[in-house]
C-alpha cells in the first residue's frame, strides 16, 4: 500500500511539475496613464508637458486600457487617481461622461458625490461632497476584446504648486 501511495505521489508530481514551473503569463491588460497641462494658445487648446504646475493650471489625466491577451477581458473598470495634495477634479470634464467617484478608493458612486450629514438639531441632510475630497474616478468599460483599447480622461485644477513628476506611467502586459 505504501508503494502505491508513493507511486501516486510521484505521478502527481510529474503531472503538476510543468504547471508549477511554467513562467507566469503576462497581464492581459496594459494600462498607460499620462498627464498634460492644458493651455489656450492663440484661441486654441493645446496640451503641453506637465513638468511643473501652479495654482489655477489645468491638467488632463488620460488612461489607456489595452487588452494584450488572446481572450476578452471582462468587467474592466478604469480608474484614475486624484492626488490628495494640490489637485481637484473639474466636474463635467470626464470622458466618457458616465463616471463614478470615490473618497477612499473602495466605495464608488456616480458623480457628483453626496453624503448624509446630521445637523445640530438632529435632522439629516444630504450635501455634496467637496471636490477636493475626491481621490479616484472610475469608469465601467465592460469587456475589451483581444487587441482592443479604451481611453478615459478627466481634468484636474491645480490648487497648489506641484513639483515635476513623470508624465507617463505604464503597468501590465507587453508594452
Amino acid at each position: 500500500m505504501k508503494s502505491l501511495i508513493a507511486i501516486l505521489v510521484a505521478a502527481m508530481t510529474v503531472i503538476a511539475a510543468p504547471h508549477a514551473w511554467a513562467a507566469p503569463e503576462p497581464e492581459p491588460l496594459s494600462i498607460k496613464l499620462t498627464v498634460h497641462k492644458v493651455v489656450i494658445v492663440d484661441g486654441r487648446e493645446q496640451q503641453l508637458p506637465a513638468d511643473a504646475a501652479k495654482p489655477g493650471d489645468l491638467l488632463e489625466y488620460r488612461a489607456e486600457y489595452r487588452n494584450t491577451g488572446k481572450t476578452p477581458t471582462t468587467q474592466v473598470k478604469a480608474t484614475i487617481p486624484v492626488p490628495a495634495q494640490g489637485l481637484e477634479y473639474l466636474p463635467g470634464s470626464a470622458s466618457p461622461p458616465a463616471v463614478s467617484a470615490s473618497v477612499d478608493g473602495r466605495h464608488f458612486a456616480p458623480a457628483p458625490l453626496t453624503r448624509s450629514v446630521t445637523l445640530p438639531d438632529g435632522r439629516r441632510e444630504t450635501r455634496p461632497v467637496p471636490l477636493a475630497e475626491y481621490r479616484y474616478l472610475q469608469w465601467n468599460l465592460g469587456e475589451l476584446a483581444p487587441g482592443a483599447s479604451a481611453v478615459v480622461k478627466a481634468r484636474m485644477t491645480v490648487t497648489q504648486t506641484l513639483a515635476a513628476s513623470p508624465r507617463t506611467m505604464q503597468q501590465g502586459g507587453a508594452q
